[in-house]
């Protein structure tokens, strides 16, 4: 790889992110022999959307003779980007949200949908953004309204509602990416929800495992440790994001007396991660870990790409009941899928069940109907046969 990758301060994290590609022109410094299609590409893509990759995570993605991604590599599909003017008629268009109910929202950055837990999502920023976000409106797309930690009084609005709703006990800090907070901007945020004594649990949810290692640092290690960081949720789609760097934070964790309860969660992702064979492998890569895959999340209905890699809800529990009985229970993940109430966990019988239904709609398109948590029968839109590929 070039030097714009092997620089020698690539273990600083904010040279990372200073370095991010989010260009064409940092694109042609990255590759030099990149052709004109893929030139093309991202400039017609940032026009509409945020694009972003770190040098690491590019040192990461195979490459051809020309030093060019290959496009097939699952690492670069995960972030690669498409003609800005083809049609996702499946997926996002024009500020479609999946399951946010603006009733749910007492702050434009708390999500209060289930009475004891709360969801803080303190930047609209990541490090690398992912193609498939199902925040696609909230992240990626830059014709919609972003948010900041600390415009508008948000924060302490949000602080305070928790303090009144005393039933909140348990606070996911999420975004966007929270790591791309310094260590004394996190603290504040730490600090800010211990104090108050109806929360008890605190979690926390990261790609920077994948997309930025170097963050884990022994600062970051022992805000984990003084604010007692209940879970650390992590989101690694692939097993070539599990590297000797990934183990390295996860060593600086251990290093500092404390290592918080590491969960995984991940997108089921048409070539990318849709075979048992790929995700035994990460399941067993993370279990010898001691991380657990928690949830397999089926891929939501309205965020960008869902045409290109979204997979069909029965296709994904044929993967999971292949994998059953082939990897240790504490190996195998909740395969799970979102709707407007919340989550929804997916059967893995063949033919669904007496509350979770396959149809097809009046008018052709395939969809499955089921109880929720509410007792309520929700319709998911599922992606129709293209999804059944082996």
């Amino acid at each position: 790889m070039n030097k714009f990758i092997l620089d020698g301060k690539r273990n600083d994290w904010k040279w990372q992110n200073a370095n991010r590609i989010t260009d064409a022109e940092s694109f042609r410094k990255a590759f030099p022999n990149c052709t004109a299609e893929l030139a093309e590409n991202i400039g017609g893509y940032i026009r509409k959307f945020r694009f972003a990759a770190t040098p690491y995570y590019l040192s990461l993605v195979a490459k051809d003779g020309q030093g060019n991604p290959l496009p097939g590599d699952p690492l670069w599909k995960q972030v690669c980007f498409h003609p800005a003017d083809t049609p996702d008629s499946d997926g996002y268009a024009d500020g479609k949200v999946n399951w946010e109910n603006p009733a749910e929202f007492p702050t434009p950055i708390l999500h209060h949908k289930y009475p004891d837990r709360a969801l803080l999502r303190i930047t609209d920023h990541c490090m690398c953004y992912c193609n498939y976000c199902y925040l696609t409106a909230r992240i990626l797309d830059k014709n919609t309204p972003k948010h900041n930690l600390f415009e508008d009084d948000y924060w302490e609005k949000s602080l305070d509602y928790i303090r009144k709703h005393t039933e909140i006990r348990d606070i996911l800090i999420s975004g966007g990416e929270p790591l791309l907070f310094d260590n004394a901007s996190l603290e504040k945020v730490l600090a800010g929800i211990r104090g108050i004594g109806t929360v008890k649990t605190i979690r926390l949810n990261t790609r920077a495992l994948s997309f930025n290692p170097f963050r884990f640092d022994n600062g970051l290690a022992g805000l984990f440790r003084d604010y007692r960081l209940t879970a650390l949720e992590i989101h690694t789609s692939h097993p070539s994001e599990i590297t000797p760097e990934f183990d390295d934070a996860l060593s600086t964790l251990e290093s500092s007396g404390y290592r918080p309860m590491i969960l995984w969660r991940a997108p089921l992702l048409r070539g990318i991660n849709d075979s048992a064979e790929t995700l035994e492998k990460l399941f067993i890569m993370l279990y010898e870990r001691r991380i657990e895959p928690y949830y397999l999340f089926h891929y939501a209905p309205y965020s960008l790409s869902r045409a290109e890699y979204g997979v069909s809800v029965r296709r994904g529990a044929a993967i999971l009941r292949e994998l059953r009985r082939r990897i240790p229970g504490p190996s195998f993940p909740r395969y799970t899928l979102f709707h407007i109430h919340g989550k929804q966990d997916i059967p893995l019988s063949e033919n669904g069940t007496g509350d979770f239904i396959y149809e097809t709609d009046k008018n052709g398109n395939s969809i499955v109907r089921f109880i929720d948590w509410k007792g309520e029968w929700s319709i998911y839109p599922d992606v129709g046969e293209k999804g059944n590929r082996p």
